[in-house]
């Protein structure tokens, strides 16, 4: 009975071992862990303080050369002056004045150009995006190329309206069309533009944009 005992003694301490320095290994490996989170914490409040020092240094407003792409301010001048565009049309088919097509000419000739710049010469080159922010790049780039396609179609038939069909309401019918279509893809590409800087974080502080120098 003795012997029996002592068997069952002797097999038992190398489980009792085992659990001991599996319970270590776990105290360590979560005393690790905390160690880590803890490098880290402090690593993002050092960061956090360096980023502050050094924003209190710079002036309140930032100039051209510290902006990583000069897409959002240009962007904004053709989304109103389109969308103006195309309100404008719209009340010329009521009113049929010939200043008011001056008027609508300019913004749309204007918008034109400024949607031509913003997606071409002052579209952000991006990298490492994710499949969602792909698609909706994707997306935005097609309603701009869109937008300028409609904005020149346009403005060129706005030109036929001043000097060729002068007062003509279907010709006007075709132009507010065209206007109409150019307005909603300019406010298209708005949209899925503000969901890839607010939703998939495109953008803000130069994330996943090359530097101006990169090219496609």
């Amino acid at each position: 009975m003795k012997k029996t005992v002592l068997i069952f003694f002797l097999m038992f301490i190398p489980i009792l071992g085992g659990a001991q320095d599996d319970e270590h290994y776990h105290h360590n490996h979560e005393e690790d862990t905390i160690q880590q989170v803890h490098t880290i914490d402090l690593e993002k409040e050092v960061n956090a303080s360096t980023k502050l020092e050094n924003n209190q240094d710079k002036p309140v407003k930032a100039n051209l050369d510290d902006f990583p792409n000069l897409h959002p301010l240009v962007v904004h001048f053709p989304i109103v002056l389109l969308l103006l565009g195309g309100i404008l049309q719209l009340i010329q088919l009521f009113v049929l004045k010939r200043n008011l097509d001056w008027v609508i000419l300019l913004c749309v000739g204007t918008g034109f150009i400024g949607a031509y710049i913003a997606g071409v010469y002052a579209h952000p080159h991006t990298h490492d995006l994710s499949e969602m922010a792909k698609k909706v790049l994707e997306q935005h780039d097609r309603y701009a190329e869109w937008t300028i396609y409609a904005s020149a179609l346009g403005a060129v038939l706005k030109l036929g309206s001043l000097f060729l069909l002068r007062e003509n309401k279907i010709f006007e019918i075709l132009v507010f069309l065209v206007l109409g279509f150019a307005a909603y893809s300019v406010s298209e590409a708005g949209h899925y533009g503000s969901q890839l800087v607010y939703i998939e974080g495109v953008g803000p502080q130069g994330e996943y944009l090359e530097s101006e120098g990169h090219g496609h």
